[in-house]
Protein backbone atom coordinates (compact mmCIF):
# COMPACT_ATOMS: atom_id res chain seq x y z
CA UNK A 1 0.00 0.00 0.00
CA UNK A 2 1.70 3.02 -1.24
CA UNK A 3 1.45 6.96 0.41
CA UNK A 4 -1.77 7.43 -1.41
CA UNK A 5 -3.84 4.54 -0.66
CA UNK A 6 -7.41 5.94 -0.43
CA UNK A 7 -7.74 6.48 3.19
CA UNK A 8 -11.16 5.75 4.82
CA UNK A 9 -12.31 6.87 8.30
CA UNK A 10 -14.86 3.52 9.33
CA UNK A 11 -17.53 4.49 12.34
CA UNK A 12 -18.94 1.54 14.17
CA UNK A 13 -19.98 0.43 17.56
CA UNK A 14 -20.16 -3.23 16.99
CA UNK A 15 -16.54 -4.42 16.70
CA UNK A 16 -17.18 -7.50 15.38
CA UNK A 17 -18.86 -5.87 12.33
CA UNK A 18 -16.37 -3.41 12.06
CA UNK A 19 -13.26 -5.89 12.08
CA UNK A 20 -14.77 -7.45 9.06
CA UNK A 21 -15.90 -4.29 7.13
CA UNK A 22 -11.92 -3.18 7.46
CA UNK A 23 -10.49 -6.23 6.27
CA UNK A 24 -12.67 -6.08 3.38
CA UNK A 25 -11.36 -3.00 2.16
CA UNK A 26 -7.89 -3.29 3.39
CA UNK A 27 -8.29 -6.57 0.93
CA UNK A 28 -9.40 -4.36 -1.92
CA UNK A 29 -5.91 -1.68 -1.01
CA UNK A 30 -7.65 1.27 0.78
CA UNK A 31 -6.28 2.35 4.16
CA UNK A 32 -8.93 1.85 6.85
CA UNK A 33 -8.80 3.41 10.34
CA UNK A 34 -11.65 2.49 13.08
CA UNK A 35 -13.73 4.40 15.55
CA UNK A 36 -16.12 3.26 17.85
CA UNK A 37 -18.39 6.19 18.20
CA UNK A 38 -18.70 9.84 16.25
CA UNK A 39 -16.72 11.20 19.14
CA UNK A 40 -13.79 8.91 18.75
CA UNK A 41 -13.99 9.65 15.37
CA UNK A 42 -13.98 13.53 15.64
CA UNK A 43 -10.76 12.97 17.93
CA UNK A 44 -9.65 11.31 14.35
CA UNK A 45 -10.02 13.56 11.92
CA UNK A 46 -8.83 16.25 14.17
CA UNK A 47 -5.34 14.68 13.95
CA UNK A 48 -5.22 13.07 10.06
CA UNK A 49 -7.11 13.59 6.73
CA UNK A 50 -9.43 10.89 5.02
CA UNK A 51 -10.79 10.31 2.22
CA UNK A 52 -14.30 9.17 3.38
CA UNK A 53 -16.35 8.50 6.08
CA UNK A 54 -18.43 5.27 6.54
CA UNK A 55 -20.39 5.42 9.15
CA UNK A 56 -23.19 3.83 11.35
CA UNK A 57 -26.36 5.53 12.70
CA UNK A 58 -27.28 4.21 15.83
CA UNK A 59 -24.03 4.68 18.31
CA UNK A 60 -23.58 6.30 21.61
CA UNK A 61 -22.87 8.78 22.99
CA UNK A 62 -22.53 10.68 19.27
CA UNK A 63 -24.42 8.74 16.28
CA UNK A 64 -24.09 8.97 12.90
CA UNK A 65 -26.54 11.99 11.87
CA UNK A 66 -24.51 14.04 14.70
CA UNK A 67 -21.16 13.70 13.39
CA UNK A 68 -22.79 14.04 9.99
CA UNK A 69 -23.73 17.81 11.49
CA UNK A 70 -20.90 18.38 13.14
CA UNK A 71 -19.07 17.34 9.90
CA UNK A 72 -21.27 19.68 7.98
CA UNK A 73 -19.63 22.77 9.39
CA UNK A 74 -16.29 22.12 8.02
CA UNK A 75 -15.56 23.00 4.86
CA UNK A 76 -12.93 20.87 4.25
CA UNK A 77 -14.44 18.11 5.57
CA UNK A 78 -14.25 14.45 3.84
CA UNK A 79 -17.59 13.00 2.88
CA UNK A 80 -19.89 10.68 4.41
CA UNK A 81 -21.39 7.34 3.84
CA UNK A 82 -24.38 6.10 6.13
CA UNK A 83 -24.65 3.01 6.96
CA UNK A 84 -28.36 2.23 8.33
CA UNK A 85 -30.78 -0.85 8.86
CA UNK A 86 -33.96 -1.42 7.70
CA UNK A 87 -36.17 0.71 9.86
CA UNK A 88 -33.98 3.56 9.39
CA UNK A 89 -34.71 4.12 5.69
CA UNK A 90 -36.43 7.16 6.17
CA UNK A 91 -34.02 8.70 8.25
CA UNK A 92 -31.07 8.17 5.84
CA UNK A 93 -32.90 9.36 2.86
CA UNK A 94 -32.97 12.71 5.46
CA UNK A 95 -29.49 12.49 5.94
CA UNK A 96 -28.73 12.42 2.05
CA UNK A 97 -30.60 15.79 1.66
CA UNK A 98 -28.19 16.94 4.79
CA UNK A 99 -25.35 16.23 2.81
CA UNK A 100 -24.45 12.33 3.48
CA UNK A 101 -23.49 11.33 -0.22
CA UNK A 102 -25.53 8.08 -0.07
CA UNK A 103 -26.64 5.27 1.93
CA UNK A 104 -26.20 1.30 2.60
CA UNK A 105 -28.49 -0.80 4.13
CA UNK A 106 -27.67 -3.28 6.14
CA UNK A 107 -27.27 -6.12 6.19
CA UNK A 108 -25.48 -5.69 2.67
CA UNK A 109 -22.85 -8.03 0.93
CA UNK A 110 -18.79 -6.85 -0.13
CA UNK A 111 -19.73 -6.10 -3.27
CA UNK A 112 -22.05 -3.55 -2.86
CA UNK A 113 -19.95 -1.80 -0.36
CA UNK A 114 -17.15 -1.73 -3.23
CA UNK A 115 -19.48 -0.23 -5.46
CA UNK A 116 -19.95 2.57 -2.95
CA UNK A 117 -15.83 2.82 -2.17
CA UNK A 118 -14.95 2.77 -6.09
CA UNK A 119 -17.43 5.34 -6.50
CA UNK A 120 -17.16 7.81 -3.44
CA UNK A 121 -13.88 7.14 -2.04
CA UNK A 122 -11.33 9.38 -4.21
CA UNK A 123 -8.00 10.31 -2.90
CA UNK A 124 -7.68 13.59 -2.36
CA UNK A 125 -4.24 15.05 -4.22
CA UNK A 126 -1.74 14.71 -2.01
CA UNK A 127 0.57 17.79 -2.13
CA UNK A 128 3.16 15.70 -4.17
CA UNK A 129 0.97 15.22 -6.57
CA UNK A 130 1.14 18.53 -8.07
CA UNK A 131 4.09 20.01 -10.09
CA UNK A 132 6.78 18.15 -9.39
CA UNK A 133 9.72 20.43 -8.48
CA UNK A 134 11.53 21.54 -11.78
CA UNK A 135 14.26 24.56 -12.21
CA UNK A 136 16.66 22.59 -14.32
CA UNK A 137 15.97 22.94 -17.90
CA UNK A 138 15.99 19.12 -18.61
CA UNK A 139 13.41 18.40 -15.38
CA UNK A 140 11.02 21.52 -17.15
CA UNK A 141 11.20 20.11 -20.44
CA UNK A 142 9.90 17.11 -19.10
CA UNK A 143 7.27 18.41 -16.97
CA UNK A 144 6.37 19.99 -20.40
CA UNK A 145 5.50 17.22 -22.13
CA UNK A 146 3.46 15.81 -19.22
CA UNK A 147 1.30 18.83 -19.44
CA UNK A 148 0.63 18.06 -22.89
CA UNK A 149 0.19 14.35 -22.73
CA UNK A 150 -2.04 14.96 -19.56
CA UNK A 151 -5.76 16.14 -21.30
CA UNK A 152 -5.43 12.89 -23.23
CA UNK A 153 -6.21 9.42 -22.74
CA UNK A 154 -2.94 8.29 -24.40
CA UNK A 155 -0.79 5.56 -22.44
CA UNK A 156 2.14 6.88 -21.01
CA UNK A 157 5.35 5.37 -20.27
CA UNK A 158 7.20 6.73 -17.58
CA UNK A 159 10.89 5.50 -17.62
CA UNK A 160 13.81 6.26 -15.42
CA UNK A 161 16.25 5.22 -12.41
CA UNK A 162 15.25 3.91 -9.48
CA UNK A 163 14.09 7.44 -7.01
CA UNK A 164 13.64 9.72 -9.75
CA UNK A 165 10.00 9.81 -9.10
CA UNK A 166 8.11 8.29 -11.51
CA UNK A 167 5.05 8.03 -9.29
CA UNK A 168 4.93 11.61 -8.65
CA UNK A 169 5.01 12.31 -12.69
CA UNK A 170 2.22 9.67 -12.78
CA UNK A 171 0.36 11.07 -10.18
CA UNK A 172 0.61 14.75 -11.66
CA UNK A 173 -0.56 13.53 -15.23
CA UNK A 174 -3.49 12.19 -13.38
CA UNK A 175 -4.24 15.31 -11.53
CA UNK A 176 -4.16 17.50 -15.13
CA UNK A 177 -6.27 14.84 -16.98
CA UNK A 178 -10.03 15.10 -17.46
CA UNK A 179 -10.12 11.87 -14.89
CA UNK A 180 -8.56 13.75 -12.11
CA UNK A 181 -11.79 13.39 -9.61
CA UNK A 182 -11.75 9.38 -10.09
CA UNK A 183 -9.63 7.01 -8.88
CA UNK A 184 -5.75 6.52 -9.33
CA UNK A 185 -4.53 3.34 -8.39
CA UNK A 186 -0.91 1.80 -8.50
CA UNK A 187 0.38 -1.60 -8.39
CA UNK A 188 3.64 -2.50 -8.11
CA UNK A 189 5.04 -5.31 -10.33
CA UNK A 190 7.75 -6.09 -8.62
CA UNK A 191 6.44 -6.35 -5.55
CA UNK A 192 3.29 -8.82 -6.08
CA UNK A 193 4.74 -12.72 -5.63
CA UNK A 194 4.23 -14.21 -9.80
CA UNK A 195 0.81 -16.15 -8.23
CA UNK A 196 -1.18 -13.38 -6.74
CA UNK A 197 -0.24 -11.14 -9.58
CA UNK A 198 -3.22 -11.94 -12.33
CA UNK A 199 -5.50 -12.10 -9.81
CA UNK A 200 -4.32 -8.98 -8.54
CA UNK A 201 -4.78 -7.27 -11.60
CA UNK A 202 -7.46 -8.50 -13.00
CA UNK A 203 -9.80 -10.12 -9.97
CA UNK A 204 -11.17 -13.02 -9.60
CA UNK A 205 -14.23 -15.01 -8.72
CA UNK A 206 -15.67 -16.95 -5.78
CA UNK A 207 -13.87 -20.19 -5.48
CA UNK A 208 -11.50 -19.51 -8.35
CA UNK A 209 -8.16 -20.94 -6.46
CA UNK A 210 -7.99 -22.42 -2.88
CA UNK A 211 -9.02 -19.51 -0.68
CA UNK A 212 -11.23 -17.54 -2.95
CA UNK A 213 -13.76 -16.96 -0.88
CA UNK A 214 -15.61 -14.31 -1.97
CA UNK A 215 -15.37 -12.95 -5.56
CA UNK A 216 -12.71 -9.51 -6.06
CA UNK A 217 -12.39 -7.05 -8.03
CA UNK A 218 -8.24 -6.42 -9.69
CA UNK A 219 -6.91 -3.43 -10.00
CA UNK A 220 -7.75 -2.40 -13.18
CA UNK A 221 -11.69 -2.54 -12.02
CA UNK A 222 -10.65 -0.70 -8.90
CA UNK A 223 -9.30 1.69 -11.87
CA UNK A 224 -12.43 2.36 -13.79
CA UNK A 225 -13.13 5.78 -14.81
CA UNK A 226 -9.43 6.97 -13.35
CA UNK A 227 -5.85 5.79 -14.12
CA UNK A 228 -4.12 2.60 -13.14
CA UNK A 229 -0.01 2.78 -12.79
CA UNK A 230 1.75 -0.58 -13.22
CA UNK A 231 5.10 0.38 -11.56
CA UNK A 232 7.94 -1.47 -12.94
CA UNK A 233 5.93 -3.15 -15.59
CA UNK A 234 9.07 -5.46 -17.24
CA UNK A 235 8.78 -7.06 -13.96
CA UNK A 236 5.39 -8.73 -14.98
CA UNK A 237 5.81 -12.64 -15.96
CA UNK A 238 5.96 -13.01 -19.50
CA UNK A 239 2.90 -15.47 -19.43
CA UNK A 240 1.26 -12.90 -18.19
CA UNK A 241 1.74 -10.17 -20.56
CA UNK A 242 -0.03 -12.09 -23.04
CA UNK A 243 -3.20 -11.75 -20.57
CA UNK A 244 -2.17 -7.58 -19.77
CA UNK A 245 -1.78 -6.99 -23.98
CA UNK A 246 -5.50 -8.43 -25.00
CA UNK A 247 -7.11 -6.44 -21.71
CA UNK A 248 -4.99 -3.07 -23.56
CA UNK A 249 -6.16 -3.77 -26.51
CA UNK A 250 -9.74 -4.49 -26.30
CA UNK A 251 -10.43 -2.67 -23.49
CA UNK A 252 -12.19 -5.49 -21.73
CA UNK A 253 -11.47 -8.56 -19.52
CA UNK A 254 -12.67 -11.64 -17.51
CA UNK A 255 -11.91 -11.96 -13.91
CA UNK A 256 -9.78 -15.23 -12.91
CA UNK A 257 -12.44 -17.52 -12.82
CA UNK A 258 -15.24 -15.94 -14.20
CA UNK A 259 -17.07 -15.44 -17.89
CA UNK A 260 -18.86 -12.53 -17.53
CA UNK A 261 -17.18 -9.54 -19.59
CA UNK A 262 -16.20 -6.06 -18.07
CA UNK A 263 -15.61 -3.43 -20.21
CA UNK A 264 -12.68 -1.11 -19.17
CA UNK A 265 -12.49 3.23 -19.15
CA UNK A 266 -9.41 3.66 -17.72
CA UNK A 267 -6.21 5.70 -18.61
CA UNK A 268 -2.76 3.51 -18.50
CA UNK A 269 0.11 4.52 -17.19
CA UNK A 270 3.34 2.13 -16.82
CA UNK A 271 6.81 2.87 -15.81
CA UNK A 272 9.97 0.97 -15.41
CA UNK A 273 13.91 1.23 -14.45
CA UNK A 274 14.93 -1.07 -17.40
CA UNK A 275 16.22 -0.36 -21.00
CA UNK A 276 12.96 -1.53 -22.49
CA UNK A 277 14.88 -2.40 -26.12
CA UNK A 278 17.10 -4.70 -24.11
CA UNK A 279 14.32 -5.86 -22.50
CA UNK A 280 12.67 -7.10 -25.18
CA UNK A 281 16.46 -8.04 -26.29
CA UNK A 282 16.72 -10.80 -23.55
CA UNK A 283 12.77 -11.91 -23.76
CA UNK A 284 12.10 -10.35 -20.77
CA UNK A 285 9.08 -8.17 -22.44
CA UNK A 286 6.97 -8.94 -24.94
CA UNK A 287 7.54 -7.14 -28.19
CA UNK A 288 4.11 -6.16 -28.93
CA UNK A 289 3.69 -5.23 -25.45
CA UNK A 290 6.73 -2.81 -25.83
CA UNK A 291 4.97 -0.78 -28.48
CA UNK A 292 1.49 -1.07 -27.13
CA UNK A 293 3.39 1.00 -23.97
CA UNK A 294 5.41 3.24 -26.14
CA UNK A 295 2.91 5.24 -27.00
CA UNK A 296 4.19 9.03 -25.01
CA UNK A 297 7.58 7.62 -23.87
CA UNK A 298 8.72 10.09 -21.29
CA UNK A 299 12.53 9.88 -19.83
CA UNK A 300 12.99 10.97 -16.23
CA UNK A 301 16.39 12.70 -16.09
CA UNK A 302 18.37 11.30 -12.92
CA UNK A 303 18.80 13.91 -10.21
CA UNK A 304 22.90 14.06 -11.17
CA UNK A 305 21.97 15.60 -14.25
CA UNK A 306 19.40 18.07 -12.77
CA UNK A 307 21.56 19.79 -10.16
CA UNK A 308 19.55 23.38 -10.18
CA UNK A 309 16.24 20.55 -8.68
CA UNK A 310 18.68 19.19 -6.12
CA UNK A 311 18.27 22.32 -3.24
CA UNK A 312 14.56 22.83 -3.98
CA UNK A 313 14.00 19.85 -3.98
CA UNK A 314 15.96 19.38 -0.72
CA UNK A 315 14.03 22.03 1.13
CA UNK A 316 10.48 21.05 -0.10
CA UNK A 317 11.48 17.50 1.79
CA UNK A 318 12.43 18.94 4.99
CA UNK A 319 9.56 21.27 5.33
CA UNK A 320 7.27 17.89 4.49
CA UNK A 321 9.33 15.84 6.86
CA UNK A 322 9.54 18.36 9.44
CA UNK A 323 5.54 18.31 9.57
CA UNK A 324 5.67 14.29 9.39
CA UNK A 325 7.79 14.05 12.21
CA UNK A 326 6.26 16.47 14.27
CA UNK A 327 9.64 18.47 14.51
CA UNK A 328 10.04 22.42 14.41
CA UNK A 329 10.97 23.67 11.08
CA UNK A 330 14.76 23.32 10.98
CA UNK A 331 17.16 24.64 7.67
CA UNK A 332 20.09 23.36 5.84
CA UNK A 333 23.51 25.49 6.41
CA UNK A 334 25.88 26.46 3.66
CA UNK A 335 28.03 23.54 4.10
CA UNK A 336 25.26 21.00 4.22
CA UNK A 337 23.57 22.53 1.17
CA UNK A 338 27.31 22.16 -0.72
CA UNK A 339 27.69 18.35 0.26
CA UNK A 340 24.07 17.86 -1.12
CA UNK A 341 24.46 20.17 -4.18
CA UNK A 342 28.40 18.38 -5.28
CA UNK A 343 27.22 14.46 -4.33
CA UNK A 344 25.79 12.93 -7.51
CA UNK A 345 22.73 10.87 -5.81
CA UNK A 346 22.87 7.38 -7.25
CA UNK A 347 19.60 6.64 -5.51
CA UNK A 348 18.07 9.44 -7.25
CA UNK A 349 15.53 11.65 -5.02
CA UNK A 350 14.51 8.95 -2.81
CA UNK A 351 18.09 8.72 -1.59
CA UNK A 352 18.45 12.44 -1.04
CA UNK A 353 14.87 12.13 1.16
CA UNK A 354 16.47 8.91 3.21
CA UNK A 355 19.83 11.28 4.00
CA UNK A 356 17.29 14.29 5.39
CA UNK A 357 15.31 12.59 7.13
CA UNK A 358 18.53 11.25 8.98
CA UNK A 359 20.00 14.61 9.47
CA UNK A 360 16.75 15.69 10.60
CA UNK A 361 16.70 13.07 13.43
CA UNK A 362 20.57 13.69 13.83
CA UNK A 363 21.23 17.76 13.49
CA UNK A 364 21.16 18.73 17.37
CA UNK A 365 20.44 22.59 16.65
CA UNK A 366 18.39 24.63 14.27
CA UNK A 367 20.80 24.36 11.04
CA UNK A 368 21.92 21.18 9.61
CA UNK A 369 25.20 21.04 9.10
CA UNK A 370 27.65 18.70 7.23
CA UNK A 371 27.96 16.51 9.54
CA UNK A 372 24.75 16.07 10.24
CA UNK A 373 24.47 14.07 7.03
CA UNK A 374 26.37 11.59 8.70
CA UNK A 375 24.81 7.91 9.21
CA UNK A 376 24.03 6.97 12.58
CA UNK A 377 26.53 5.20 14.55
CA UNK A 378 29.52 7.50 13.47
CA UNK A 379 30.30 5.95 10.23
CA UNK A 380 30.75 8.24 7.16
CA UNK A 381 27.78 8.04 4.59
CA UNK A 382 27.74 8.52 1.19
CA UNK A 383 27.63 12.09 1.02
CA UNK A 384 30.48 12.80 3.37
CA UNK A 385 32.54 10.47 0.95
CA UNK A 386 32.10 12.16 -1.96
CA UNK A 387 33.27 15.16 -0.86
CA UNK A 388 36.54 13.79 0.36
CA UNK A 389 36.76 12.46 -3.23
CA UNK A 390 35.75 15.45 -5.08
CA UNK A 391 38.23 18.01 -3.40
CA UNK A 392 35.60 20.75 -3.03
CA UNK A 393 36.85 24.28 -1.28
CA UNK A 394 36.59 24.67 2.41
CA UNK A 395 33.38 25.02 3.77
CA UNK A 396 34.66 27.92 5.85
CA UNK A 397 35.36 29.89 2.28
CA UNK A 398 31.70 28.31 1.02
CA UNK A 399 30.07 30.31 4.31
CA UNK A 400 32.36 32.91 3.60
CA UNK A 401 30.92 33.95 0.82
CA UNK A 402 26.93 33.52 1.07
CA UNK A 403 27.60 35.47 4.56
CA UNK A 404 27.75 38.92 2.42
CA UNK A 405 24.52 37.73 1.02
CA UNK A 406 22.77 37.66 4.82
CA UNK A 407 21.51 40.68 4.38
CA UNK A 408 19.57 40.49 1.55
CA UNK A 409 18.75 36.49 2.34
CA UNK A 410 15.19 37.81 4.06
CA UNK A 411 14.52 39.99 0.97
CA UNK A 412 14.59 37.64 -1.56
CA UNK A 413 12.60 34.89 -3.57
CA UNK A 414 13.58 31.38 -2.26
CA UNK A 415 13.78 30.23 -5.54
CA UNK A 416 16.32 32.84 -7.04
CA UNK A 417 18.35 31.99 -3.62
CA UNK A 418 18.70 28.64 -4.64
CA UNK A 419 19.31 29.39 -8.24
CA UNK A 420 22.26 31.82 -7.33
CA UNK A 421 23.63 29.12 -4.66
CA UNK A 422 23.75 26.45 -7.29
CA UNK A 423 25.06 29.01 -10.22
CA UNK A 424 27.77 30.39 -7.71
CA UNK A 425 28.47 26.61 -6.31
CA UNK A 426 29.23 25.53 -10.04
CA UNK A 427 31.35 27.89 -11.07
CA UNK A 428 33.45 27.15 -8.12
CA UNK A 429 33.42 23.82 -9.21
CA UNK A 430 34.15 24.19 -12.58
CA UNK A 431 37.11 26.84 -12.12
CA UNK A 432 34.93 29.53 -13.24
CA UNK A 433 34.55 27.78 -16.43
CA UNK A 434 30.85 28.89 -17.85
CA UNK A 435 30.71 25.52 -20.56
CA UNK A 436 31.24 23.17 -17.66
CA UNK A 437 28.84 25.03 -15.04
CA UNK A 438 26.28 25.43 -17.62
CA UNK A 439 26.95 21.10 -18.24
CA UNK A 440 26.60 20.62 -14.17
CA UNK A 441 23.37 22.81 -14.43
CA UNK A 442 21.89 20.78 -17.07
CA UNK A 443 21.11 24.40 -19.20
CA UNK A 444 22.76 25.22 -21.87
CA UNK A 445 25.51 28.45 -21.86
CA UNK A 446 23.51 30.79 -23.23
CA UNK A 447 20.65 30.41 -20.32
CA UNK A 448 23.72 30.33 -17.71
CA UNK A 449 25.08 33.75 -19.57
CA UNK A 450 21.69 35.42 -19.05
CA UNK A 451 20.91 34.32 -15.54
CA UNK A 452 24.91 35.57 -14.57
CA UNK A 453 23.39 39.02 -16.30
CA UNK A 454 20.22 39.19 -14.50
CA UNK A 455 21.78 38.86 -11.02
CA UNK A 456 24.92 40.99 -11.87
CA UNK A 457 22.34 43.62 -12.59
CA UNK A 458 20.50 42.81 -9.58
CA UNK A 459 23.87 43.48 -7.63
CA UNK A 460 25.00 39.61 -7.58
CA UNK A 461 28.40 38.81 -8.70
CA UNK A 462 28.69 35.01 -9.68
CA UNK A 463 31.39 34.90 -11.95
Amino acid sequence: MGPYATRILLVEDDEHLAEVLQETLEDQGYQVQWAEDGTAALRLLADASFDLVLSDVQMRPMDGYTLLKTLGTQHDAPPLLMMTAWGTIAEAVQALQNGAVDYLVKPFTADVLLEKMQKYAVPHCAPDAQAPIAQSEAMQATLEMARKVAPTDASVLLMGESGVGKEVLARFIHEQSRRQANPFVAVNCAAIPESLLEATLFGHEKGAFTGATQSSAGKFEQAQGGTLLLDEVTEMPIQLQAKLLRVLQERELERVGGKQTIVLDIRLIATSNRDLRQAVAEGVLREDLYYRLQVFPLQIPPLRERQADILPLAEHLLRRHCQQMGLPSKRLGMSAKQQLYFYDWPGNVRELENALQRALILAPNEEILAEDLCVAGGVSGPVMLQMEQTGLVPMESAEETVADEAVTLALDDLRAHHEREAIALALRQSQGSKAQAAERLGISPRTLRHKIQRFREAGYELG
